[in-house]
């Protein structure tokens, strides 16, 4: 008899299983095609999962009352070193609900295979024409990993006192995400391009990393210096990915939310990447003509880095506003006219506070001059040793 009944529940259960399977494969061919897919990515940071929890809160209450069903949500976060989780959000009844997909271990996000992997996962679960992405971690610009690291604690030993960002990087080298590789990663990928990167990183409106990626996305949304630790305002700016993005309201949403933040400072930006080569062009026509310049005079005067709006929070300063560097390159009223109307296209919507802060010197700096996007090429860091090889240095000289 015992034999019996275990038999008899074990036939339950495969019914009930297979009751559920079908209820879900039912739910799905029922569910209309994707237009559009938004992806939130969160490589290992160290110590921002908190903050990446409610990054992924505050999206799912914009998707309850603005989700589509014509567009998939998906989270790709690495939960854990080497860890990743994807996990769809839905709507579902007028609830958003958390439904995990898959969870696995390798390659790592640190390797070009390993970005390709995730997004040729994301794609065979939810291809769809068009792909937009948030990259939510820590973030230094065009460095290559390892070349500007702080440990976890060092946060921890002065959170109290220094609000918190997401400089970095990734806590230590082993968790840094080179540019170039991310690139890669994309490229390779049965994705390929996105309509929209919005690196939620510091630092990453930068020319030299936004040169790099400009075949991958058509536009990225980021921010010139160091963004708090709590990142962008989902609850107040997600609605405006959902349906089809909307940079200039993305970029009035962050600046609205951080005027009246604890901490009052943030800068953003929307790179326009189908306008960089023309932006090169010009670079490379401007230091053509400085170094005729310098030939016929012998020499032409160094720019004083100290009279530059900086950007950052490093020492020596490595980060510049793009625009202000230009400007003390050339006084031809010309080029200056032309490089007034590429900017316009090259950025066409940006915003900031008056000050930026840096968790990294633990300090506010005003804001002067304001182009949206940065530069490293005149700066005297130590790391600039590997200037030369960013395709940015490599198309304009």
């Amino acid at each position: 008899m015992e034999k019996f009944w275990k038999i008899v529940m074990s036939f339950l259960l495969f019914l009930s299983v297979f009751a559920c399977k079908e209820k879900k494969e039912d739910e799905e061919e029922k569910r209309p095609p994707a237009d559009r897919t938004i992806i939130m990515f969160f490589p290992w940071s160290g110590n921002l999962t908190s903050f990446f929890r409610q990054n992924i809160s505050d999206f799912k209450q914009v998707i309850r009352q603005k989700g589509l069903d014509t567009e998939r949500y998906v989270v790709c976060i690495e939960s854990s070193p080497y860890t990743v989780d994807i996990i769809e959000l839905r709507k579902i009844d007028g609830v958003c609900k958390e439904d995990t997909l898959s969870t696995y271990t390798d390659p790592s996000f640190t390797t070009s295979e390993g970005i390709t992997h995730l997004l040729d996962r994301v794609y065979a679960k939810f291809p769809s024409p068009s792909y937009t992405m948030t990259v939510g971690c820590h973030g230094t610009a065009w460095l290559p990993p390892g070349a500007s690291t702080r440990t976890v604690d060092f946060y921890s030993n002065f959170f109290d006192e220094i609000p918190l960002t997401r400089y970095i990087g990734g806590t230590t080298a082993t968790f840094q995400i080179a540019i170039p590789t991310l690139k890669e990663g994309i490229k390779n990928s049965k994705i390929g391009k996105f309509d929209l990167i919005l690196f939620d990183v510091c630092y990453m409106a930068n020319i030299e990393s936004a040169y790099e990626l400009k075949d991958v996305a058509k536009q990225i949304i980021a921010y010139p210096t160091e963004v708090e630790a709590y990142g962008f305002p989902f609850l107040n700016g997600g609605g405006f990915l959902i349906g089809g993005d909307d940079p200039e309201q993305i970029c009035d949403a962050f600046y609205k939310f951080y005027t009246h933040y604890t901490n009052p400072c943030g800068t953003i930006s929307t790179i326009n990447c189908n306008a960089l080569d023309s932006l090169a062009k010009f670079m490379k026509k401007v230091n053509l003509i400085r170094a005729a310049d310098s030939l016929a005079a012998d020499s032409v005067k160094k720019i004083d880095v100290s009279t530059l709006q900086r950007m950052d929070g490093y020492e020596p300063i490595l980060l510049f506003d793009f625009q202000d560097y230009v400007e003390h390159l050339t006084a031809d009223s010309k080029l200056l006219n032309e490089l007034d109307d590429l900017m316009s296209v090259v950025i066409p919507y940006k915003r900031n506070t008056q000050y930026y802060h840096s968790a990294s010197m633990s300090s506010y700096v005003q804001i002067e001059k304001y182009s949206g996007i940065t530069t490293s090429e005149p700066s005297e860091h130590a790391v600039m040793s590997e200037y030369k090889k960013t395709s940015w240095y490599q198309a304009t000289h």
